[in-house]
């Protein structure tokens, strides 16, 4: 609803002192999220019934019963309607020149002496220049880090009603009239500022209880965007900011790093601004590394079928193989397979800077020969560093990522076969590159991090850009109102 309709946002303990990811609305944002508020508030107004009234008053000599019944509202503009922020306090929606018509029925009864006069007939009423202002807070709810939202105060200001009976004598409407207007007036006010509550405190917050704060990928690991701390209310924005950091779903436990500072510009031109921190990639990587995910002892069996006899001593299916870089393996193990033990010597690190994404990994390699009865003999080990960049895009509102490339350093830690040039490796591991090692990161990278949204939110015009440390993504927003 209100602010749910374009707030796009669980493990309570911090250790970060930044977060991971941020969200603004802009004033723009604001603004929309007034006018959806507007047509949900309009659609209750429009359903509302308004008690009877009924009394009595001396005058003319005798006494006059009334009654109105039946009242109802049948029409309710679409006044102009705002979103201010009060810094460092809360929000205020107002909601000016307000038109209510409402219909009715009447009935009265005059007597004096013997006279006895009935009659009843139907009423219009028209209500202008009305305004409505409503205070509004947002909350993180303790425990599940969950946005909150609920009024703090509501003010209506409902003048000028104008009522206008139909049948029966004109002469005798002066004498009840009157007592009519005040009653009707001060309850439409107590049900407007009803209804408008409701719409914060039951639509807004059933709307965000729809934006996740933790998804699960691939059924063991856990994306985590639960509020660390209540949102901030800022000179023409709102801000929220949330944990941003990826785990298993049997380890809750932290990284043992912080997040950099987010970037926090000034303005924003778009109703809706999204950071994320490279501190996601990084928890990320952590995880995978503490969980012995960056493993793998490669053989010729991983590899696509065309490209297996890379990995053969003796060229035999492939114009080139392993025996043709280092020939001395070829001579002392002929018709073998090589087979490689890869692991992270230490967790990846990512880091985004205006220009580019870069990814930082160092791990070892230990190379061997599965030669004719079946054993392995030792070959040598490596120490191999690599620098990746990288590119993302946005997805149906998931950040994915694709290696554009890749720059190996490759140094020998010892050989059990003599010398064996460090040259020669970098181009052994960068054909290993191409045919499995991107391919397998590239799959990671296109499952992403998903960016929370709620349910019945859609961005358009979105844009995706780097700054320092983050990922930063602007987007408008429209709100599809709840079947």
């Amino acid at each position: 609803m209100l602010l749910s309709a374009i707030f796009m946002i669980c493990i309570p303990a911090i250790l970060s002192v930044n977060p991971g990811a941020k969200i603004r609305i802009s004033q723009p944002g604001l603004s929309y999220a007034a006018s959806v508020a507007v047509d949900i508030l309009s659609a209750r107004v429009k359903q509302l019934s308004i008690p009877d009234v009924k009394g009595s008053a001396k005058v003319a000599g005798g006494k006059v019963d009334y009654e109105v019944s039946n009242m109802k509202v049948t029409d309710f503009n679409k006044p102009s309607s705002a979103v201010t922020v009060q810094p460092g306090k809360d929000l205020t929606w107002s909601v000016g020149n307000i038109g209510i018509k409402i219909h009715g029925d009447w009935k009265y009864r005059y007597r004096l002496g013997f006279i006895d006069i009935r009659d009843h007939g139907s009423f219009d009423g028209d209500l202008s220049s009305a305004t409505l202002s409503v205070s509004i807070t947002l909350g993180i709810e303790s425990g599940s880090g969950h946005i909150t939202i609920a009024t703090t105060g509501c003010a209506a200001h409902l003048n000028n009603l104008k009522i206008k009976l139909h049948g029966g004598a004109s002469w005798l409407y002066s004498l009840f009239i009157g007592k009519v207007v005040g009653p009707v007036r001060k309850s439409l006010e107590k049900q407007v500022c009803e209804e408008a509550s409701k719409a914060i405190d039951k639509d807004a917050s059933k709307e965000l209880a729809t934006l996740p704060v933790q998804f699960i990928i691939d059924h063991d690991w856990l994306l985590d965007y639960h509020l660390v701390s209540a949102p901030v209310f800022a000179a023409g924005f709102l801000e929220s900011t949330h944990k941003g950091e990826f785990f298993h779903m049997g380890d809750p436990s932290e990284a043992p790093f912080q997040a950099d500072a987010l970037p926090n510009p000034g303005t924003a031109n778009q109703m809706v601004t999204i950071w994320l921190s490279d501190y996601v990639l990084n928890t990320a990587g952590y995880v995978f590394y503490k969980r012995n995910i960056l493993q793998k002892n490669l053989t010729a069996a991983d590899l696509p079928p065309a490209s297996r006899g890379y990995l053969d001593t003796t060229c035999r299916t492939t114009p080139a193989c392993f025996g043709t870089f280092i020939p001395l393996v070829a001579k002392l193990f002929p018709n073998a397979s090589v087979e490689l033990e890869m692991h992270a010597t230490d967790s990846p690190r990512g880091t985004i800077t205006p220009t580019e994404i870069d990814g930082f990994m160092t791990g070892a390699i230990i190379y061997r020969a599965r030669i004719f009865n079946g054993s392995l003999a030792h070959l040598f080990s490596t120490k191999v560093s690599v620098k990746i960049s990288l590119t993302a895009k946005l997805d149906s509102m998931v950040l994915k990522g694709k290696i554009a490339n890749i720059i190996p350093t490759v140094n020998v830690t010892e050989s059990a076969i003599g010398n064996i040039s460090s040259t020669i490796l970098t181009a052994v591991f960068q054909l290993a590159a191409k045919i499995f090692i991107v391919p397998e990161l590239n799959k990671v990278g296109q499952k992403g991090f998903p960016i929370p949204v709620i349910k019945h939110v859609a961005f358009y015009n979105t844009s995706l850009s780097l700054e320092p440390h983050a990922l930063c993504v602007g987007t408008n927003v429209k709100y599809s109102a709840a079947k």
